[in-house]
């Protein structure tokens, strides 16, 4: 009867040792698994660290890039109201010029052909 009792403490500690090394095996398994996990989270902290200084860096220029063409539209802005100015002086100077050569010319045909003979063809330069 001690030799059964000796031999069922003998399998029951087998089996105690058998259980305690396979929930040993689980724990180096699971804290393999938490490494793997840690070092995938910091990887991916990592990642997003480096999104949001790029997409500050994004931000940044889209803004500088707002300021340039918001420069340029008023730089443009400006220069389509100077030529728009150009133009309408110029036609004004073309009415002007118009309206001097119908003179002269009104002027020129009720004077003598003296006067008319002397008087200058074109533009004399400037002094």
């Amino acid at each position: 009867m001690v030799a059964v009792v000796a031999g069922l403490a003998v399998l029951a500690a087998l089996g105690a040792g058998f259980f305690a090394w396979q929930k040993a095996s689980e724990a180096d398994r699971l804290r393999s698994e938490l490494t793997i996990a840690r070092s995938n989270l910091d990887k991916a902290r990592a990642d997003v660290k480096k999104a949001a200084q790029d997409v500050a860096a994004a931000a940044k220029e889209a803004k500088e890039l707002k300021v340039a063409t918001e420069r340029l539209t008023a730089e443009r802005d400006s220069v389509r109201s100077s030529l728009e100015t150009a133009q309408a002086s110029g036609e004004q100077l073309r009415g002007e010029l118009a309206l001097a050569k119908d003179q002269v010319s009104y002027l020129s045909a009720r004077s003598s052909k003296d006067v008319v003979r002397g008087m200058p063809k074109s533009a004399s330069p400037a002094r």
